[in-house]
């Protein structure tokens, strides 16, 4: 029968380990005691790769993004009884809560661009990715117990897409030329955090950082529609997003913990160059953008380009008219 109650007891423990307790039943003295523990090991990993390409008659663009996160966390806490004024006392317990979020999702997709009206072709890649990596824990001990537990993890992104295009293999075109683009961006951020509890105190720490990207490139040729005017362009953007957060409480005798940080950054440029017997063409523009913060500071960062040229001729005319232009809008905006 004594053995059927140990048994008892000791499934009882394993199957309650994260909230372990014992009261006082058996009135004192040396030879009643109690105790118990527990050990929590936490862990989540996951991630994507996407990559998509198209062709067309004398151009191409394609793009590739990676997105992924890895976290862990592990807490381990016990119990025991212990003697006030020769009486022992068998009330106490520990607990601990631990949850961790990682991984990454991304989607690239290529295929024909529509610059607009008129008759035209292009071609273009565009890639979105989302990384996050958060933790969580809370604890707290009383009585001769201790209750000690953390996270941490690690996720990034990153995107990069191109695009480019050649002459018109038609024969009613006189110019000709090439216009291509790339752009790319990325991301990594990393937490970390914990607590603990010696006999009696509560604590808890969370932290987390979402990261969204997004790249793309369109490359284009076309030709108005009286036939005059032949034109070729590229549009280029990339955009990375951060969310961060991280925030601590403890009470009596415990302490918690979090810190963490990211770094992101991008780039996009394009480049278009046409020419007919009588004339030349060229735009190119390029834009950069970097940030970097602690938990708690949010970034939203992009550079946005194009670039465009054309080429005039008149039948029964020699000679043509060309036309350049470029822009880029570059910004970094961190909210605290």
């Amino acid at each position: 029968m004594k053995k059927l109650l140990v048994l008892t007891l000791v499934a009882a423990m394993a199957i309650f380990g994260t909230n372990a307790f014992a009261t006082d039943n058996c009135n004192g003295g040396p030879e009643c005691s109690a105790s118990g523990n527990f050990d929590i090991s936490v862990f989540a990993i996951g991630g994507g790769i996407s990559h998509d390409g198209a062709l067309i008659p004398n151009g191409a663009a394609g793009g590739i993004g990676a997105a992924g996160g890895i976290a862990g966390a592990q807490a381990d806490g016990a119990f025991k009884s212990f003697k006030f004024w020769g009486k022992t006392i068998t009330l106490g317990g520990a607990e601990a809560n631990i949850l961790v979020v990682a991984g990454g999702v991304t989607k690239t997709e290529a295929g024909q661009y529509d610059p607009g009206p008129g008759m035209n072709i292009g071609v273009g890649s565009t890639t979105d990715t989302w990384a996050v990596v958060r933790g969580k824990i809370d604890g707290n001990a009383w009585g001769l117990a201790h209750s000690v537990g953390g996270f941490a993890g690690i996720a990034g992104q990153g995107s990069l897409d191109g695009s480019i295009i050649g002459p018109s293999p038609l024969p009613q075109w006189d110019s000709v030329g090439v216009s291509g683009g790339i752009a790319g961006q990325g991301s990594v951020g990393a937490i970390y955090g914990g607590g603990g509890a010696l006999g009696w105190g509560s604590y808890e720490a969370a932290a987390g950082i979402d990261m969204w990207g997004r790249t793309y490139s369109q490359s284009y040729r076309g030709i108005n529609n009286d036939g005059n005017t032949e034109y070729m362009g590229t549009n280029v953007g990339a955009f990375t997003t951060v969310d961060s957060y991280g925030d601590n409480d403890d009470h009596v005798f415990a302490t918690s913990f979090v810190g963490g940080g990211w770094v992101a950054g991008g780039v996009a440029a394009a480049k278009t160059v046409q020419f007919t017997d009588s004339g030349f063409a060229k735009a190119t523009a390029y834009g950069a953008y970097s940030g970097a913060g602690e938990l708690g500071c949010d970034f939203n960062g992009s550079a946005v380009g194009y670039t465009n040229t054309s080429a005039t001729t008149l039948t029964g005319y020699n000679g043509s008219i060309m036309s350049s232009s470029a822009g880029m809008q570059v910004q970094n905006v961190p909210n605290n």
